[in-house]
């Protein structure tokens, strides 16, 4: 496009930024100030017809009197209320201006009732628009015939008729402009409203999502405290019941004691760092991989735990971490409360369509009574549900207690086939 094209265009768009731009001021003008809007219309309606009825009564003007002075002042004055009441402004201006001092030389103060018309429909509705104007029209016309002595003899009928079409077009082009301004007014309202259901959606799933974190950040730090400190406090145990006939033993549990407190810290600022500015500089979240380890650790605490893991690994992280949770959370328990067992089975069978975990112990009589809150279980539960699985829990057919979880691989599968 060379310079000379694209002058026309520059010249449009700049027009239509300026149109915009006063539209725009306009409107806030006009949102903002409602009474001076009003104040204007009315004022300017009042002076104008005011000091030309003044200036005909001074120059002697037939059928042109003091009332029509006062009729046009009234007039204005009611249309500063146009906004507020506006059938009731259109009846009193139609009743002023067309029974009360309607005159042909007067016929311009029909003017008010356009102007009436307009915020009928723009602030009531389009049917009670159409319905006040058709009866404006119909007191014109009966004020035509009340005043019928004083028109003049040179008024012939088509003079008569063109002042109605007049009329009647001006009365359809202001209901018109109403429908419009009160369709955009509509239109803005709807777009704000959906604006702030969108601002509401927005905050209450920003919500759901921080108690969704929480919750995963709670289900993790009881897994990690209850875990670690278990395991600590069995490990503690062990050192101070061997310090004195087996001193070495007892160094190497207290290593062990150290390098699990070590273990535990670490996956607390792993799960903290969540909530701050993490380093990435942490070990991955435990999975499949971390199994062996964790039986490791439960073996040096005095658990008798024997691990078996079979089938195709878990592509899934999340999956691999529910299960190693489940398998920690089961272990801490049959630590805390299985009455002097000794075996304890922790079985990871990755089948093709689910993963099924078994944690029993072989402890005798009825498991220890629970000092906790029942949380790991929820927990347990909570994970399983996140993959659609099940935790069931309860004594183990031949003593002792066991824990059975059954999480379903589907979701696994559909991120592999994807």
């Amino acid at each position: 496009m060379t310079p000379r094209e694209q002058s026309p265009a520059i010249a449009r768009e700049g027009g239509a930024g300026a149109a915009s731009r006063w539209s725009a001021l306009t409107r806030r003008i006009t949102d903002a100030s409602p009474w001076l809007v009003d104040g204007l219309i009315g004022g300017l309606f009042a002076l104008a017809f005011g000091t030309i009825r003044t200036v005909q009564v001074i120059e002697g003007v037939p059928d042109i009197t003091p009332l029509h002075i006062v009729t046009a002042v009234l007039t204005g004055v009611a249309l500063l209320f146009r906004r507020y009441r506006p059938l009731t402004v259109l009846a009193a201006v139609t009743l002023l201006v067309a029974i009360v001092t309607f005159s042909v030389d007067a016929n311009n103060d029909l003017l008010a009732i356009p102007i009436a018309l307009y915020a009928v429909a723009a602030y009531r509705s389009a049917k009670l628009a159409w319905a006040g104007g058709a009866a404006a029209l119909v007191v014109v016309v009966l004020g035509m015939l009340l005043h019928r002595e004083e028109l003049p003899e040179r008024l012939a009928g088509s003079d008569v008729a063109y002042l109605l079409l007049v009329m009647a077009v001006t009365c359809i082009a202001a209901i018109l402009l109403g429908m419009v301004v009160t369709s955009r007014r509509q239109r803005l309202q709807a777009l704000m409203d959906r604006a702030d259901q969108l601002a509401r959606e927005r905050d209450s799933q920003a919500t759901i999502a921080t108690l969704a974190e929480r919750g995963r950040i709670a289900r993790e730090m009881h897994d990690v405290v209850a875990h670690s400190v278990s395991v600590m406090v069995a490990l503690a145990d062990g050192a101070a019941s061997a310090i004195d006939r087996d001193p070495a033993a007892s160094k190497r549990v207290l290593e062990e004691l150290s390098s699990t407190g070590r273990a535990a810290l670490d996956d607390m600022r792993r799960l903290l760092s969540v909530l701050g500015d993490g380093d990435g500089s942490l070990r991955p979240a435990p999975g499949q991989g971390d199994l062996e380890e964790l039986a490791q650790r439960f073996r040096s605490a005095g658990l008798p735990v024997r691990l078996t893991i079979s089938g195709a690994p878990m592509e899934d992280g999340t999956l691999a971490l529910s299960v190693y949770r489940i398998v920690q959370e089961s272990l801490t328990n049959a630590l805390r409360y299985a009455d002097s067992p000794t075996r304890v089975d922790a079985v990871v069978a990755c089948q093709p369509d689910l993963v099924a975990v078994t944690v029993s112990d072989d402890g005798r009589g009825e498991p220890a009574e629970s000092v906790g809150s029942a949380r790991g279980l929820i927990g347990m539960q909570e994970r399983a549900a996140v993959h659609g699985g099940t935790v069931q829990s309860g004594p183990g057919p031949n003593g002792g207690w066991t824990v059975r979880a059954l999480l379903p691989r589907d979701r696994e599968e559909a991120r592999t086939d994807a």
